[in-house]
């Protein structure tokens, strides 16, 4: 797969300042650094406002329109799309064997899958692996860095949000698809987003709607979340502690 020199660039750029950002800052394993917290909240109060006008309704419509069969398709067909930046972040973590099965579930995938939306590979045996650069960059040993809030996006920690971009500047389906057919793959990544937020739509409202303090609800199950995956599904549900003991 080939890739512009000019992203290759970009992407060891942003890997140095992710580098020398999370470096300088300071990472609890078992609590939370959030020096931005102000302007996370105004994120936060931003992110949330465009949930409850835009994504919720949205997701409801999704539940009532879409059925199981379309639904498995949608999220076949955009897993499938991700397994190039799998195969490609595993490669870069040395895990060779989930890097050769993330490639031949794309190749599968993609040829006998009709494009991806069935998934043969995983009758045949073919397991799914995700990952992205974020888990790249912990197991190169970068430090999590500061908790940030990202407009559109939500929950993320500074190396999780270089691992974002350097995902998006780096993703090699950028070079197999033709740029008439990337708004097609966009398009449906769109509407995977809402589906996935009608699955997951109870947890969801009850963090944001249901809480006392929604933002610090979000920001300990995120990094719960993201930290029991980064350490082999190993962290205790109550390592954050309690986020209200501090406020």
């Amino acid at each position: 797969m080939q890739f512009k020199s000019e992203n290759l660039i970009k992407a060891i750029l942003l890997i140095s300042f992710g580098f020398i950002f999370t470096a300088c800052t300071q990472s609890d394993p078992n609590g939370f650094y959030d020096p931005l917290e102000k302007i996370n909240r105004k994120t936060h109060s931003f992110n949330k406002s465009l949930d409850k006008i835009l994504l919720r309704p949205a997701s409801k419509v999704y539940g009532v329109v879409v059925s199981d069969f379309a639904d498995i398709l949608i999220n076949n067909f955009t897993n499938n799309l991700s397994e190039p930046s799998n195969a490609a972040n595993h490669l870069l973590q040395g895990k060779l064997k989930k890097s050769s099965n993330s490639t031949a579930r794309f190749l599968v995938n993609t040829t006998i899958g009709i494009g991806g939306i069935t998934d043969p590979a995983s009758r045949l045996g073919i397991s799914s692996s995700e990952s992205d650069f974020g888990k790249t960059l912990h197991a190169w040993g970068f430090n999590e860095g500061a908790y940030v809030e990202l407009p559109f996006y939500a929950a993320s920690t500074v190396r999780d949000t270089t691992g974002i971009v350097v995902d998006f500047v780096m993703d090699p389906i950028n070079s197999i698809i033709p740029s008439k057919y990337k708004p097609h793959t966009q398009g449906a990544k769109l509407i995977e987003l809402a589906g996935d937020r009608n699955e997951y739509g109870e947890i969801i409202d009850n963090m944001l709607y249901k809480n006392e303090d929604s933002y610090a609800s979000q920001r300990l199950y995120y990094l719960q979340r993201r930290r029991f995956d980064l350490n082999n599904n190993t962290i205790s549900d109550d390592d954050l502690g309690n986020p209200y003991e501090d406020e």
